[in-house]
């Protein structure tokens, strides 16, 4: 009777376990400005559907100096990764939005460029994502570059397709065709015409 009572918690036990869910590690918000902080950074959303990981390269963020942020979304139970997942990538500092990029990661996750004006803490999040109010935040620090190089200027890399226009954009492409083909057609009408008259004649 013991050993049955063992058994059953360690089944009740066991999956949560499995999943990782008894971890104290599960947070939607990541310090970086720890001691021995390892890249990716791994962060949960809320109902722990997803693990969330994020590095940056440069890892030391300096002022007027440009950041790659690369990002993955995963599935927290499998650990499998999670593609077409839209986002809002959103960097704060001082209480004020620097920026909010829409995007949709594919398999291979997705990635954006920032570059800092002043040094201090901020915060870099990922917002609405799967289009719901899931989020996660990572807070670092940017220094200040000792050799400022001023302004630059940042150019995102192109957005993937997101799962709506992946269903609009086939429906837009046939009809697209369809025009084109009937206008073909309408535009040859006449000279089909002109040749049947010169056949009779």
């Amino acid at each position: 009777m013991k050993w049955l009572l063992v058994i059953a918690v360690l089944a009740v036990l066991s999956e949560p376990i499995a999943y990782g869910q008894l971890y104290p590690i599960q947070t939607n918000t990541v310090d970086a400005n720890t001691k021995n902080l390892t890249f990716p950074l791994i962060a949960y959303t809320q109902n722990d559907q997803y693990e969330v990981d994020l590095t940056w390269e440069p890892h030391n963020i300096l002022t007027d100096k440009k950041i790659i942020f690369i990002f993955q979304f995963y599935d927290h139970k499998t650990s499998a990764i999670v593609p077409n997942v839209d986002y809002q990538f959103v960097i704060s500092q001082e209480g004020k939005e620097l920026v909010r990029i829409p995007g949709t990661t594919l398999e291979s996750g997705d990635y954006k460029y920032f570059a800092f004006d002043h040094p201090g803490p901020v915060t870099i999040s990922l917002e609405k994502i799967d289009d719901t109010d899931l989020s996660v935040s990572y807070t670092t620090t940017v220094y200040q570059n000792p050799h400022p190089t001023g302004s630059i200027t940042i150019v995102q890399p192109p957005p993937n397709m997101s799962d709506k226009e992946r269903t609009i954009f086939p429906v837009l492409e046939y009809a697209f065709v369809g025009v084109i083909i009937a206008l073909l057609v309408w535009i040859a009408r006449d000279k089909i015409k002109s040749l049947f008259i010169k056949t009779d004649l």
